[in-house]
């Protein structure tokens, strides 16, 4: 938890407007509630480096230097915090200063020096001509390895890999996400590329962030970052902006404010300062919430455990109206439970269910104590692989390491079909459980994480149902039992069919499926 210079000034930062920010920071009380880092971003370095080789600032921008800034953050409680890079040349608009890559030790030895605690190391100009590469890279571990190993061998060690969710290539081949190979390496990993205004950058980074989630692979010693705060930015409603900020907190992702504070209005500063959604985030079990449903373009269920049996739920609106929110404690495994809504404060004692009204985009925000369990008796359940279905309009079957048969039907959608037939089953409308893997990463502005498809029933309308992120090895990365609530199936030994194809008037593939399962 923090402040961040970037969302606020981008890279225009002088000491002038980094100090009053700094005070008003601290004036303003998130110190005290846990917000212990203050970050330098971008725009504090100069255009040269110094006669032996260390990084240095631009004395333009900071004429008494950098040690004054980390001294007074230090005195107020704060603890210093920088950015670099791990490339030729930092990250900026125009005429780019030196990144770190080749001066590891140097440059370790000069943040030390100004009382670093904490590193954020970016991914641009890896060669001197390619500012922000989204290819794949086969050089991840190595080159960031380096500047772990100058940062601990000078006593920093918190470090932000920060090369926005562009997977790494093995040796094998093989494509692998930020979760894999930072663990030795990091303390905290951005899980997405760099977070911009409008509510579909939110939606985007939680749906790469889903699937981390459900794998465990985020949690103490290497954190999902999923980016800074744009909580008091343009581009969103202030109920968006408090959804974004809970689904932040909830996920255990790094809150890292980052706006105007000298001007901060009243209702940002309630946000960013609620206690309960704190709480949640730094609760030392220090585990995220994960997908427990997606109602498709209605609301996603999230819930995860806290410290001592308490359980957090989150309820996010998608269709964009204001309306209610419900949710069954049942479908978390919980019985009865002291509910605590952390947006409004109310306490409801034995509550087995909660509503709540929203505006569009809003969100429920729960913190569940007194928890009675509820333990569903286990599901009776017929998997049926898809390559047993009907294939038609250009979908094929593919090799899938990961999947339950070492096979999946690919190229869904764009008139490519998939039908299950003969499904017998034991209720009218249920969840589907489908096994699929969706490994089509979008970077900043050009997609939302997910891919969808149309399901229908019996020759049935068709229910758009958005499948997030699963990972980046369309061969091994399969996300198991997303629940997709289905009705219009017929008892008692009826042939049902299920059809999976695209979205109507998308161009988009849906995902690629090894396998659905129905109630016996």
């Amino acid at each position: 938890m923090g402040f961040n210079t970037y969302n606020a000034a981008s890279c225009t930062i002088n000491s002038t407007w980094v100090n009053q920010t700094m005070l008003a920071f601290s004036d303003l009380g998130f110190q005290k509630l846990g917000y212990e880092y203050f970050q330098l971003d971008c725009g504090w370095q100069g255009s040269q480096r110094q006669a032996n080789g260390s990084i240095t600032y631009d004395s333009t921008a900071f004429p008494t230097g950098i040690k004054p800034l980390s001294a007074q953050a230090i005195d107020l409680g704060f603890r210093w915090s920088m950015y670099t890079d791990e490339g030729v040349y930092a990250c900026a608009p125009s005429n780019p200063p030196p990144g770190s890559l080749g001066h590891e030790r140097e440059d370790a030895l000069q943040f030390a020096g100004w009382n670093v605690a904490y590193m954020k190391v970016d991914n641009c100009y890896v060669t001197a001509n390619e500012d922000a590469p989204k290819t794949p890279m086969t050089d991840f571990p190595s080159r960031y390895g380096n500047m772990s190993n100058a940062l601990r061998a000078v006593g920093i060690e918190g470090m932000l890999v920060c090369q926005w969710g562009v997977p790494y290539q093995n040796p094998a081949g093989t494509l692998e996400g930020p979760s894999d190979w930072t663990p030795p390496l990091s303390t905290s990993f951005r899980v997405s590329d760099d977070i911009a205004a409008g509510w579909s950058n939110v939606f985007r980074i939680m749906n790469e962030a889903i699937s981390v989630n459900l794998a465990g692979h985020s949690g103490p010693g290497n954190f999902a970052d999923m980016d800074l705060l744009e909580v008091g930015n343009p581009g969103m409603t202030t109920t968006q902006q408090a959804s974004h900020f809970a689904i932040w907190a909830m996920f255990k992702s790094a809150l890292m404010v980052s706006t105007n504070m000298v001007q901060i209005s009243s209702t940002t500063q309630s946000i960013l300062q609620n206690q309960g959604l704190i709480a949640i985030n730094q609760d030392p079990l220090g585990a995220p919430v994960t997908l427990v449903q997606r109602y498709t373009n209605n609301y996603d269920i999230f819930a995860g455990p806290l410290e001592g049996g308490d359980v957090a739920v989150l309820l996010v609106d998608q269709s964009g109206q204001s309306r209610s929110l419900t949710v069954d404690f049942e479908q978390v495994d919980v019985a009865s439970a002291t509910a605590t809504n952390l947006w409004t404060g109310q306490v409801t004692n034995g509550a087995t269910s909660m509503t709540t009204s929203v505006q569009a985009y809003g969100s429920m925000a729960l913190r569940l104590s007194q928890v009675k369990t509820y333990s569903p008796p286990a599901p009776a359940l017929t998997y049926i692989d898809a390559t047993t279905g009907t294939i038609a309009g250009g979908a094929n079957v593919q090799s899938c390491s990961g999947c339950a048969n070492g096979q999946k039907v690919g190229y869904l959608g764009s008139g490519g079909t998939l039908t299950f037939n003969n499904v017998e089953t034991s209720a009218t409308t249920q969840n589907v459980r489908f096994d699929y893997i969706n490994c089509d990463v979008s970077y900043t502005n050009d997609g939302e994480n997910v891919r969808g498809a149309s399901i229908s029933v019996n020759g049935g309308a068709g229910v758009p149902v958005l499948f997030p992120l699963t990972g980046y090895n369309w061969s091994a990365n399969v996300t198991q039992n997303f629940l997709v609530e289905l009705s219009g199936f017929q008892t008692g030994g009826y042939k049902n069919t299920i059809e999976i194809s695209g979205l109507s008037g998308s161009t988009q593939y849906a995902p690629d499926m090894s396998r659905i399962a129905v109630l016996s």
